[in-house]
């Protein structure tokens, strides 16, 4: 049986409004955030080549290919965080978001399964996808961002590309205006071809924070 060219089009629109519909305001939870403090300031961090811009995904990066950090600090402080990654060819990036009073949802949710790495990560009124479970709203204020530069090809306009002349490795440092909880995110961008783009890639992490 032949089926309508038209009625085959119609339905494939439904089931993605569908799918849309029910993932509005839907909050995912990331399978860790570490927590970054002065007793314990490196972690190694796992994330995929592609993880913190996609070409395949609208250049988003993607929420649980990437992994997680977080780390609380006071106002005017300077913070860096380095990345080193393991894997040769492997670009590491970074976007660290502010948590602040407008934020009243668990820090152990973020709002979708994908995020900008140079803007505000928010929603209000978000709900556990899983559950449907009312949790607030999510907040994250963009504070600082950043990739590999050194060796990588891509510039994309506004995505910070950082150069220190050593390919996989990353420092990232910028002062607290606000005081409180700061989540970031770290993930891959523009690998080279020798890059298993399937699983995932230790980075080293430190967070280093300096008092005024």
């Amino acid at each position: 049986m032949k089926l309508n060219r038209k009625f085959i089009i119609n339905a494939f629109a439904i089931t993605v409004a569908g799918l849309v519909m029910s993932t509005a305001n839907a909050a995912t939870k990331p399978a860790r955030i570490v927590k970054f403090t002065s007793a314990a300031p490196s972690s190694v961090l796992k994330v995929r080549s592609t993880s913190w811009r996609d070409a395949a995904f609208g250049n988003m990066g993607w929420t649980h290919n990437s992994d997680w950090g977080t780390f609380a600090v006071g106002k005017g402080r300077t913070v860096k965080i380095k990345l080193v990654s393991k894997k040769r060819g492997l670009h590491p990036a970074i976007t660290v978001w502010h948590r602040g009073a407008d934020d009243t949802a668990p820090d152990s949710y973020v709002r979708d399964h994908f995020y900008p790495q140079n803007a505000n990560f928010f929603e209000f009124g978000v709900k556990d996808e899983k559950n449907g479970k009312a949790l607030g709203n999510i907040s994250m204020q963009i504070v600082a961002y950043g990739y590999d530069q050194d060796g990588n090809e891509l510039k994309p306009a506004g995505m910070n590309g950082i150069k220190d002349n050593i390919p996989g490795q990353l420092e990232l440092t910028f002062q607290t205006k606000e005081p409180g909880h700061y989540q970031f995110v770290v993930g891959g961008f523009n690998p080279s071809p020798t890059v298993d783009g399937k699983t995932k890639h230790d980075v080293k992490t430190t967070v280093t924070i300096t008092q005024p």
